[in-house]
């Protein structure tokens, strides 16, 4: 009882009596042992503590008589004498387990020293046996928990509980192999560079992370150690973590030191390294045989001799990095690559065949820069041939994409050359390596040239190899803020059609202001994109013009074939012009996703919105901050999204919140949480209500009628005033006309009964019986499955536990335990799911009847709208017989309303 209350938490596992030798004699003594560390108990009370030592001090264990061990430690040497053998080999076994849990490749004959071979190696099966079955079952996530035990024992640390059960439950149960320590930065310095140090001889975790969290001196140390030990960790990421240049050159003599190390995944992006610690890296990577997977550097504080230059020949002169090397982050250090000779680096890049992810953004690099000339004798091996000159370049690609063509062209997928330069001259002709390289790449999808200054004709030779390429689909392009304006718009609206590799196109910010309208017709010509961002192009002087451009986007969107899914308009500062967008989404088919965000439309703007709300069964995301939106137009907009089942994500809009939220708080919050609410409803519903179907279908049938409606009425005052006229051909023609009225009236008449068929109860009926059917014949189905799980759990328990299981009641405690179990599962989810089957699958009828009608509905338009367009040609050609004049008859147009719909505002395009 003295002892139990003297070691309180702590869990004993073994206490013995022992003598120990004090001096010349032995001396009785109680030993006590927990699961890491050892104690030395006089025989007396109160209790109190003779020696101690953790198992971590050990050094080596020498049996000297079958009774008789000394223990030495890094503190002090015991010699024990144990009553009998079976103690001293407990304890022996005790100590040698509980290492090897800390330890996994340690052995007995690694501390037991002049045993007796028979004592040895009956040892020594023991703990083979013991090893097995801890390698079988080494506890959650290879063990950890007991290993920062350990640790905190040895150190004298507090045992953090939060960090065992994170691990033991949250890391294990997700399988998650990534040790993250932001999930313990809330916590003392020494307890994460505890939990770090833990990960030294770990064989779970295979990567460690941290982002934007500063490590100390006393973390930085675990973490340099855990890196000289490890054998399992492949993958760093210490990204904006407030190391400095020492730590690169420790880490790079740690890992040279460490043979065994897997690490291949290297990312100290956002750390101010600088030339010093990058040099000391350099170094390591030259000289490392298994080369790397991934390096980031990015936003490093390197210079462009001494760091970047240095780094780039270290990478290129290292042969393995040519087919391991498959990320490379150089981005965010101006000015590195700033000179016009990158010769190390297009070296680099011409050897990596494996690259997939390239990123030099922000390094200032010349894309069009080329190696300077080498005179031939310079060369290793090569002879200047007689007559040759001097400055003769030797083979090697002249250009940054030339450099690429030759190294992985093949295998890249995302390259990043943003806020850079095109060149630091003049540009007189563009290298047909840009054109090159974009033709012949296997796997892009993803190029930035953002912030970069293109000539048109840069912009000429990607589109035109990017025309070319038959191997890349889905590309997202980024030309945003690259000063293309008109020249670049040109090139733009000739190639882009046929450009069909692009899916994804930015343009905003560009200066496009006087050449949108024909811009939009080129993008209305491409049938490959799909999201299209033209923000910052709308600086444009008059109002009908901004107009013009705004009603030529809506056409575009409403094309019956219009590809594009995804549209922003964002940071244009439309105002009320936005309303023009706004108004035609009622109509909208195509449009899954649209950002209207930073245009300052005030409360209208948010009025629209929520009326195209209501309406709208296309859209699934919508973006609108930064739109002088008060607390009344959010309001308006989450009024709006109770009837809008479909929309699934709008971004809560931060900045107008927030400044709503400072003069009417209870209005914000409130619709803020309904904004929230009927988001969240959409993201769960799986079925559509049937008001939205009837909605889909009022929508296609109004516009049809409405376009139908128009051309009769344009026709019919073709007839009102030939009908006065005399002649057989006009009155044939006048004929025609009013027959091809009739049949596009009663088209339009039939419209609404065409959606109504199918919908007869006999038809629905049968299939909802049908359904029943079904859902009885797999509910029973269950049910016998779950017999079969119930009969499997109790046939294991049974051999598994034999005595307990046949003890009189336990069977029918077992079998009521899993019975209510299976009650409360089945209650709560399976006969919902059996519901939801039948749910489903009227609601997949209901789309699929939709689309179907709707195409029936579109050719019946389209034949009377064919019949109504013949008989108003026909009828105009004999107006100047007549001396009529066509234009006095066209209705006039509205001067300009920012709310009136594209469709029907030009009537002669129909």
């Amino acid at each position: 009882e003295g002892i139990t209350a003297f070691l309180g938490t702590q869990k004993v596992v073994l206490v013995m009596s022992i003598q120990l030798q004090v001096k010349s004699k032995y001396d009785d003594y109680i030993l006590v042992l927990t699961p890491w560390r050892a104690y030395v108990l006089p025989v007396m009370l109160p209790v109190r503590v003779h020696g101690s030592f953790s198992f971590l001090e050990v050094r080596e264990m020498t049996v000297r008589e079958p009774s008789l061990v000394v223990i030495e430690t890094d503190a002090a040497s015991y010699a024990f004498r144990f009553m009998c053998f079976d103690d001293l080999e407990q304890v022996v076994i005790h100590v040698t387990m509980s290492l090897k849990k800390v330890f996994p490749d340690s052995s007995p004959g690694m501390l037991l020293k002049n045993s007796p071979p028979n004592l040895y190696e009956r040892i020594r099966q023991i703990t083979d046996s013991l090893e097995e079955m801890l390698q079988s079952s080494p506890g959650p996530c290879g063990g950890f928990s007991e290993t920062y035990a350990a640790l905190c024992d040895y150190n004298g640390f507090a045992f953090r509980e939060e960090i065992q059960w994170d691990v033991d439950n949250i890391y294990h149960s997700q399988d998650c192999r990534e040790f993250n320590l932001l999930d313990f930065s809330h916590l003392e310095s020494r307890d994460v560079a505890l939990s770090v140090a833990a990960l030294s001889f770990n064989l779970w975790f295979t990567k460690l992370s941290c982002k934007d969290f500063r490590l100390n001196q006393e973390i930085s140390e675990q973490l340099l150690y855990m890196l000289s030990k490890s054998v399992t960790l492949e993958e760093l990421v210490l990204e904006n973590s407030g190391l400095k240049a020492d730590f690169a050159q420790r880490m790079a003599q740690a890992l040279s030191n460490h043979p065994d190390s897997v690490l291949h995944t290297i990312n100290l992006a956002g750390n101010q390294l600088e030339d010093r610690g990058i040099v000391a890296f350099s170094r390591l990577v030259e000289k490392s045989p298994k080369g790397l997977q991934s390096l980031s550097l990015a936003r490093t504080m390197l210079s462009a001799k001494a760091g970047m230059s240095t780094l780039c020949k270290a990478l290129a002169d290292n042969k393995a990095i040519g087919s391991s090397l498959r990320h490379l982050d150089l981005s965010g250090n101006p000015g590195t690559l700033a000179g016009d000779d990158i010769s190390n680096l297009q070296s680099l890049l011409r050897q990596c065949h494996s690259l997939s992810h390239l990123s030099l953004a922000g390094t200032d690099c010349p894309l069009d820069a080329v190696i300077h000339p080498i005179p031939p004798r310079a060369v290793r091996g090569a002879a200047a041939p007689a007559g040759s000159s001097s400055t003769r370049l030797v083979s090697l690609p002249r250009q940054l994409f030339g450099a690429l063509i030759h190294g992985c062209h093949t295998t890249l997928v995302h390259l990043d050359l943003s806020k850079n330069l095109y060149s630091h001259k003049r540009v007189k002709t563009i290298s047909p390596d840009v054109k090159e390289f974009f033709s012949q790449a296997c796997a892009l999808q993803h190029v930035s040239l953002a912030g970069t200054k293109l000539p048109a004709d840069a912009v000429r030779a990607l589109l035109q190899g990017l025309a070319d390429n038959s191997h890349v689909s889905d590309l997202h392009l980024d030309l945003s803020s690259c000063e293309l304006r008109s020249a670049g718009a040109q090139v733009i609206q000739d190639l882009i059609p046929d450009a069909s590799s692009i899916s994804d196109l930015d343009l905003s910010d560009n200066g496009f202001d006087p050449d949108m309208v024909t811009l939009v017709l080129s993008i209305g010509r491409s049938k490959s994109i799909r999201h299209v961002s033209l923000g910052k192009n709308f600086n444009i002087k008059s109002k009908e013009g901004l107009l013009d451009v705004l009603h030529r986007i809506v056409q575009l969107t409403q094309e019956d074939d219009c590809p594009l899914q995804s549209l922003s308009v964002a940071e244009s500062r439309l105002k009320l012009g936005t309303n023009v967008l706004l108004s035609a989404l009622g109509s909208n088919t195509s449009l899954v996703a649209l950002d209207i965000s930073g245009n300052a439309m005030g409360d209208t703007g948010a009025k629209m919105l929520a009326k195209a709300l209501q309406i709208n069964t296309k859209l699934r995301t919508v973006v609108w901050d930064r739109n002088n939106t008060t607390a009344h137009g959010l309001l308006e907009v989450a009024q709006a999204l109770e009837r809008n089942y479909t929309l699934k994500s709008m971004p809560l809009p931060m900045s107008d919140v927030a400044q709503a939220y400072r003069s009417s708080p209870e209005r914000t919050e409130e619709a803020v949480h309904k904004l929230q609410s009927c988001l969240t409803r959409n993201q769960l519903r799986r079925t559509l209500p049937t008001q939205t179907f009837r909605l889909q279908q009022g929508i296609l049938t109004t516009s049809s009628e409405q376009m139908v409606n128009e051309i009769c009425l344009s026709v019919q005052k073709h007839v009102d005033i030939l009908g006065a006229c005399s002649g057989r051909e006009v009155e044939a023609d006048i004929l025609r006309a009013e027959e091809a009225i009739r049949n596009a009236n009663l088209s339009i008449s039939i419209l609404p009964l065409l959606y109504e068929a199918g919908n007869t109860p006999y038809q629905n009926g049968k299939l909802q019986h049908k359904l029943e059917c079904l859902t009885e014949e797999a509910s029973q189905t269950c049910g016998r499955e779950i017999q079969a799980i119930m009969q499997a759990a109790l046939d294991t328990a049974h051999s598994l536990c034999p005595a307990v299981v046949q003890k009189s009641g336990v069977r029918d405690k077992l079998v009521n335990a899993m019975s209510e179990r299976i009650y409360l599962q089945d209650h709560l989810n399976l006969s919902t799911v059996l519901d939801q089957m039948v749910t489903d699958v009227f609601s997949k009828l209901n789309e699929i009847k939709l689309s179907v009608t709707a195409a029936v509905a579109d050719c019946i338009v389209d034949a009377m709208l064919g019949d109504l367009t013949v008989a108003q040609c026909k009828l105009a050609e004999s107006l100047p017989k007549l001396g009529l004049d066509l234009p006095t008859l066209l209705p006039e147009l509205a001067e300009d309303d920012a709310a009136t719909p594209a469709r029907g505002r030009n009537p002669s395009d129909l």
